[in-house]
């Protein structure tokens, strides 16, 4: 029996196909993108690179979420507009802005893309928010037992409105072609336009002067866990870091933006602080030691050569619940400390050169096509898909 949920997503998607179908007559315009953004960072570097070449034709409105709304810039010659998918207004707007562009690029699941599927006159790609995956999603998501067929149907609609989908490597490559049940043909290897930051030497603009001076600085950045949002276990508290770890460290805590709202950290502004709001990319740069889980952070990080440490406290959960890849502990560049005092000794042993040949070859797996260039390659390949009207494969 489908629940109500279930039945209320239903409802919503016969709203999305209905509002498509009625508009499925707009004639996208030659030279419209339109970025459909739930997290900044992709989207931040395509526009960076966008004004910096000065022979493009497109013209890029962008479309965001709550979640990214400090995109929202006076960048010339950009359009930005706020969505908030619930509002029924809103999401008409997005479909006829969608059907209005030649070009779609989306980095999370929309459902709304699903009014694209059929639509030969606008390519959509999909660059994603992650140039990695340690937990499963889409249809590998381990949650998906309990959903109807009804449910993975819609799934697989979004899916199949994908011509492209940006790679990072062949790694993800493999990732994508079970979460998305895609084929080989879909795939663009430009590389994650996000990771082109980690080879720019331009300096950082970053305010470190908040923090306490003479400090090394720990970056806890855990990933979110739908079974429990409103949850946040800290790796250290303020006496351990105080004793057992001898005053050296301070702890800075960068929550998922799926949480931020919900889970709330316990930061004194001496030892213990709250950076959620902070761009990722500067924190990562910044910080001595990097204390994740199963987010896809570590993948960029490990471009950075710094340390990182896992702490999986509720790993045998999270692995049952949401689902972790195959062989997680092998791949991951450290080992999974389930408990804080794991964690803890982890930190204390720390050797920084034995673990550089690990990171190195890790972020070279997954960083295969991501050089540095990632934007300019989309952008490219974006304006060449505009002027020469090209298709992928049929579907």
């Amino acid at each position: 029996m489908m629940n109500i949920r279930s039945m209320i997503i239903s409802c919503y998607a016969a709203f999305v196909s209905f509002a498509g179908w009625l508009m499925s007559g707009v004639k996208p315009r030659d030279n419209q993108v339109t970025l459909l953004v739930s997290f900044q960072e992709n989207a931040a570097a395509l526009i960076d690179t966008y004004q910096q070449q000065a022979n493009m034709t497109m013209k890029l409105t962008v479309l965001y979420t709550k979640h990214a709304s400090v995109i929202d810039k006076d960048v010339p010659h950009v359009s930005f507009r706020y969505f908030h998918e619930k509002n029924p207004i809103h999401l008409i707007q997005c479909i006829y802005t969608m059907l209005k562009s030649k070009v779609v690029v989306t980095d999370n699941y929309f459902l709304m893309t699903s009014v694209l599927r059929n639509r030969p006159s606008t390519t959509c790609i999909q660059v994603w928010h992650a140039n990695g995956a340690l937990k499963k999603f889409g249809l590998e998501d381990a949650s998906n037992h309990h959903r109807s067929s009804r449910d993975l149907q819609r799934f697989k609609r979004v899916y199949a409105s994908f011509d492209y989908i940006v790679t990072g490597s062949d790694h993800m490559r493999e990732i994508f072609k079970t979460s998305f049940g895609v084929n080989d043909d879909r795939f663009l290897p430009t590389g994650v336009p996000f990771t082109d930051a980690y080879y720019d030497e331009r300096p950082i603009s970053f305010q470190t002067n908040i923090f306490p001076k003479g400090k090394k600085v720990l970056l806890y950045a855990p990933t979110y866990r739908d079974f429990a949002m409103d949850g946040l276990v800290l790796p250290f508290s303020k006496e351990q870091l105080q004793s057992e770890l001898n005053g050296d460290y301070i702890l800075l805590v960068k929550l998922h933006p799926a949480v931020k709202h919900l889970a709330k950290a316990e930061t004194d502004g001496e030892w213990i602080f709250d950076v959620s709001d902070q761009p990722l990319f500067p924190l990562l740069s910044v910080c001595d030691v990097l204390i994740t889980d199963y987010s896809s952070i570590v993948f960029e990080y490990a471009l950075l050569q710094k340390p990182v440490l896992f702490f999986t406290y509720d790993l045998e959960t999270y692995r049952m619940k949401r689902g972790l890849v195959e062989r997680y502990e092998d791949i991951i560049p450290g080992k999974a400390c389930v408990t804080q005092d794991m964690l803890l000794k982890e930190l204390k042993g720390l050797n920084e050169s034995a673990n550089q040949d690990l990171l190195k070859t890790f972020a070279e797996e997954w960083n295969q096509y991501s050089k540095g260039k990632s934007s300019q390659q989309l952008l490219s390949f974006i304006e060449h898909q505009i002027l020469h009207k090209k298709r992928p494969a049929s579907h």
